[in-house]
């Protein structure tokens, strides 16, 4: 698409691209023809042919996929085909937007999902598989890219048909010169694939093999290329990596993936029939009542694990941040008041990038003595001796710092000279807490200077290129600071909000409760989105089955289970007469409300209110009721 078309078609808007491929380009885009312009999926086809007649094959192919599209769409797991039309020599199909997010977030991370979990995706994705196959298509191209968990109802919505094959259709063959050819347009993804799909000539079974490859995926907790196979058989050797799985389970994915396509299930309509002998057998029974005890809980305080079932991701944040780490002299902002997940993010990114090279480094300012905080020269001699220690270099501070020179340059000179000379890797600093300084007016200025500094030299300097800083706050940055010399003005911006309802919904299932949708709602009221108040409260109903209708009731007094979250900002708030007095006033009115500029940055990075334009109001329905109750606001 060129740069200067926007609209096309006369109806859709251009908004930003999506992804790219072999074959096209894919865009976000709103249809300006309908009411309140709805977000859609454009699809650019670039057939790239060395001839006419090859040209001709790909635009009757081209629409034999929009008709087959077209019939698919009715399905309530694809996405509708809205328009397909050819303008300016390229092709374009035009589909339904589906908001959800990618199985790339949910398989592939490290963690081991349960049985139940591989039966309800299998049960999702075999249903509306069945659908395709009955149509007489072959997918060719079901990974966890191509699947959306779509955030109204968690369905599994099936994408990205471009690599469909109808049954009986004309093959586009590879050598046009030689029409005698039996080799076809081998379309897929490498692991995905089995290999009579590799050979050029796919079967619905071969999508059968995709749908078990991703269940093994699930099931173990690894990538595709560390599931064993037999050296000889070349059929997978996996139950090692998932010993619990009940046998009939293993046994169905097993005839999924066999190596001889014949071996497997016919289509998904077989796949599916099996499926249900499965759930339906008293011995699986037995098995999936085992498999739907509560999980193994993590307490709710701190860092979430990497690797946790209960780590939620909120896209495209973690995609983001992991896009920018990777590139050279990159610096990352990451402001949410307390218990917003920036600590479990920091985690995140700092793993993400170990595993791609990386030397992680976390520093965390309120690890700082009091002592440390007074004085430039012993903070910088502190921060550069911690940043040795967690690389397991000898500190060499005493060596490289020389009075005349100054704190500043001589902290630059130890990093240059000393620690980046040591390690060949990219270093990956992240500092955690940094509005502890923000008190410390002479440091403050100076250190983020410095970091600054730091960044732009690494515009031309290698050396500083090497390094990838990550900082992260809670406070609104209220002390002046030069805007050539401040990090908070550069980089990538993330700012942690809530979960989502669907994020909340997709909590509660992984704690394995059953909750109505009125349930949800009332806990929502409660907490909001707030990812600590709500995962304290999903941990509370799982481990000692507390109604959720009794612990909503004690949540907002000194007996429910909030009551030292609760405690800590009313002691916080006791401290600072204006912020109680402004907080008063913002529980104590049924509307929106206008506060100082100052009081409202300072309660907003408390994480009390949320801002709706320039007036707020409180961040939930817990804290109005508790702040009522305590500065005794008379709710009438």
């Amino acid at each position: 698409m060129t740069s200067d078309v926007e609209i096309l078609a006369g109806r859709y808007q251009i908004v930003n691209p999506l992804g790219a491929g072999g074959f096209g380009q894919t865009f976000l885009a709103r249809d300006n023809q309908l009411p309140d312009s709805p977000f859609c999926v454009v699809k650019q086809l670039k057939p790239q042919f060395a001839n006419a007649r090859d040209l001709e094959v790909a635009k009757r192919l081209f629409d034999r996929e929009a008709k087959t599209l077209h019939h698919l769409g009715s399905h309530d797991q694809i996405p509708q085909l809205m328009a397909h039309f050819e303008q300016n020599g390229e092709f374009y199909l035009v589909l339904e937007f589906i908001e959800g997010q990618s199985l790339e977030l949910e398989i592939g991370l490290g963690r081991q999902w349960r049985q139940s979990e591989v039966l309800s995706l299998l049960r999702d994705l075999l249903k509306v598989l069945a659908s395709v196959h009955n149509a007489q298509v072959i997918h060719r191209d079901i990974k966890p890219a191509n699947l959306i968990r779509r955030d109204r109802d968690r369905k599994i919505i099936l994408i990205d048909f471009g690599a469909v094959k109808t049954v009986g259709a004309l093959a586009l063959q590879l050598n046009s010169s030689n029409p005698n050819s039996k080799d076809t347009l081998v379309l897929g993804s490498p692991g995905y694939m089995p290999s009579e799909q590799l050979a050029g000539r796919p079967q619905f079974s071969s999508d059968i093999y995709a749908v078990g490859i991703l269940c093994l995926q699930a099931l173990t907790g690894v990538g595709i290329h560390d599931i064993p196979r037999d050296e000889h058989t070349g059929e997978f050797q996996w139950q090692t990596l998932a010993p619990r799985t009940s046998p009939r389970l293993a046994d169905l994915l097993d005839t999924m993936v066999r190596y001889d396509y014949r071996q497997r299930f016919e289509n998904a309509m077989v796949a599916l029939k099996a499926l249900a002998a499965i759930v339906k057998s008293s011995a699986t029974a037995t098995v999936l009542s085992t498999a739907l005890t509560p999980p193994k809980l993590e307490e709710p305080s701190g860092q979430v694990a990497t690797d946790s079932v209960f780590y939620m991701e909120r896209p495209p944040i973690e995609h983001d941040c992991f896009e920018a780490i990777a590139k050279p002299g990159s610096l990352i902002r990451i402001k949410a008041p307390r218990q917003m997940g920036k600590s479990s993010l920091l985690g995140k990114i700092l793993h993400h990038a170990a595993l791609q090279g990386g030397k992680p480094v976390s520093i965390n300012l309120q690890n700082a003595d009091s002592t440390v905080l007074t004085d430039l020269d012993r903070f910088l001699r502190w921060f550069c001796a911690n940043v040795g220690r967690q690389l397991k270099l000898k500190s060499k501070v005493g060596e490289f710092w020389d009075e005349i020179y100054g704190s500043k340059d001589n902290c630059t000179e130890y990093f240059e000279q000393y620690l980046l000379a040591e390690i060949t890797s990219p270093l990956i600093l992240a500092l955690d807490e940094v509005d502890l300084i923000f008190q410390y007016r002479a440091i403050a200025e100076d250190f983020f200077g410095l970091l600054r500094a730091w960044h732009e030299q690494a515009k031309n300097s290698e050396t500083w290129k090497r390094v990838r800083l990550i900082v992260a706050h809670s406070q609104e940055v209220y002390i002046p600071l030069n805007i050539n010399q401040s990090p908070f003005n550069v980089g990538l911006p993330i700012e942690l909000r809530e979960f989502t309802l669907a994020q909340v919904r997709d909590l509660i299932h992984r704690h394995q409760l059953k909750f109505s949708e009125d349930e949800i709602a009332q806990l929502m009221s409660m907490v909001g989105g707030h990812p600590y108040l709500v995962r304290i409260a999903l941990y509370d109903v799982a481990r000692h089955h507390t109604p959720l209708t009794r612990l909503l009731q004690m949540a907002p007094t000194e007996a429910g289970l909030y009551s030292d979250h609760l405690r800590r900002h009313l002691w916080n708030l006791e401290q600072n007469p204006k912020l109680s007095t402004a907080m008063q006033k913002v529980v104590g009115s049924n509307t929106p409300v206008r506060l100082p500029s100052e009081e409202t940055f300072k309660l907003d990075s408390m994480g009390l209110i949320l801002r709706q334009g320039n007036d707020v109001i409180p961040r939930c329905n817990l804290y109005r009721i508790y702040f009522r109750d305590r500065f005794e606001i008379n709710s009438g």
